[in-house]
């Protein structure tokens, strides 16, 4: 049998930018621009930048006649930022956007780093799972304990966003450098 200590692994970990194109003239234009060639709303609300994460798992097992117990856990993360792109050079823009954008960037890493953190609870709790009677039973758990963090995700993003006002309080509100 092989003891939980020995599955340990790293979560293995890909991020993501697909970027949708802005072409403001101006620095008053620069917040139009944005709210017409995003992509991302949400309750007819349009946010400027986002982070999809995707976890995945897997594990393995082998049996005896008595039980079931797990050989390799394997966990992934892959973060998709969905992010604005700059294609002008006009100075005053340049100035705004250059003092904003990477506090946005900033706030979507957090995002990431919240699903990195369940990512690792996920890969963490499937390891240390027991052998169990049977190998339909140690599955059910093993995914158990996914699909419950992963529900904690959502809750944690949405916290983090109503905690920083979709990242305001972090600089990443455009409206502070307008």
């Amino acid at each position: 049998m092989i003891f939980p200590s020995l599955l340990r692994a790293e979560v293995t970990v890909s991020e993501k930018l697909k970027y949708y194109s802005v072409y403001p003239v101006s620095k008053s234009g620069l917040l139009d621009e944005l709210r017409n060639k995003s992509p991302i709303t949400e309750d007819g609300d349009v946010f400027f930048g986002y982070t999809y994460s995707s976890i995945n798992w897997r594990f393995k097992w082998k049996y005896n006649s008595s039980e079931c117990w797990l050989t390799s856990v394997e966990t992934s993360l892959e973060s998709t930022y969905t992010m604005p792109k700059l294609e002008t050079d006009y100075f005053w823009v340049k100035g705004v956007w250059d003092k904003w954008y990477p506090n946005l960037m900033k706030h979507e890493k957090r995002h990431h780093l919240i699903a990195l953190e369940i990512a690792e609870l996920i890969q963490e709790g499937i390891s240390n799972l027991s052998p169990q009677s049977s190998c339909s039973k140690l599955e059910n758990r093993a995914n158990q304990i996914g699909f419950d963090y992963m529900e904690q995700l959502d809750v944690l993003n949405e916290n983090y966003d109503l905690e920083t006002n979709h990242g305001e309080t972090e600089g990443a509100s455009l409206f502070s450098y307008l």
